[in-house]
């Protein structure tokens, strides 16, 4: 029974473990980044001139999940901050509509993006 507990206790204290208080200004540099990242995939996933191969295309869209996923994570554990709210709705509006669009191809984020995370 203590033993039970005591993994309990602990498996309960990962999730808190790496959730820590960043100021406004750390939080406005990680969007930033962030940001940057989904601008440098638009041309190639968005410019109907675009040039990019099937691979290129795939790597991008993966980098611009990931992007939208750390968005959604940061601001979900910094929702004191300004603008938090607002991006993480941005953030999980994008990521449910990619969501919707790979099930219905019988896809996953998971399996699309396997090994394509940088």
């Amino acid at each position: 029974m203590k033993l039970k507990l005591v993994l309990l206790l602990y498996v309960a204290s990962i999730g808190f473990a790496h959730a820590e208080a960043i100021t406004q200004q750390e939080y406005d540099q990680h969007i930033e980044h962030y940001t940057q990242v989904i601008k440098q995939t638009k041309v190639i996933l968005d410019d109907p001139d675009s040039k990019a191969d099937a691979k290129m295309q795939s790597q991008a869209l993966c980098d611009r999940l990931n992007a939208y996923e750390q968005i959604a994570q940061l601001s979900k554990e910094n929702s004191q901050l300004e603008l938090a709210p607002m991006m993480l709705m941005v953030a999980q509006t994008y990521l449910n509509k990619q969501q919707k669009s790979l099930t219905k191809s019988g896809m996953s984020t998971n399996v699309f993006c396997a090994g394509k995370i940088k």
